[in-house]
């Protein structure tokens, strides 16, 4: 699919030992890594994997607690949520929006059911 260049952005949902060794495989020279899954797992890094140059990052959203208290403050439309919905045919216009800073809040790409 990448023409053995690997993929710019791998984003591992999952977060185990066989989800991380293969984002680590797939992911490219200067391409960019995220963990967003809490599996519990580990990412293999060697000299070799993930490529060189390729960042990593995990981000994280905060407690469940936390999580909740932003939930209630939607719900009581105390905080306005900015999205813009695409569906997955226009993910590379989404990201094009992005990058020219046309898109206010965030772009949201959803694949049909």
């Amino acid at each position: 699919m990448t023409g053995q260049q690997g993929a710019q952005l791998v984003l591992d949902m999952v977060g185990i030992d066989p989800t991380l060794r293969m984002a680590a495989q797939v992911a490219r020279v200067l391409g960019h890594l995220t963990i967003v899954g809490l599996g519990g797992g580990a990412l293999p890094v060697n000299f070799s994997s993930p490529p060189h140059e390729c960042s990593v990052a995990s981000p994280y959203w905060g407690s469940l607690p936390e999580l909740m208290e932003v939930i209630t403050l939607a719900q009581q439309q105390k905080i306005k949520m900015l999205v813009e919905h695409f569906p997955l045919e226009r993910a590379h216009e989404a990201y094009q929006l992005l990058h020219d800073g046309k898109i206010q809040g965030r772009a949201v790409i959803t694949p049909h059911s």
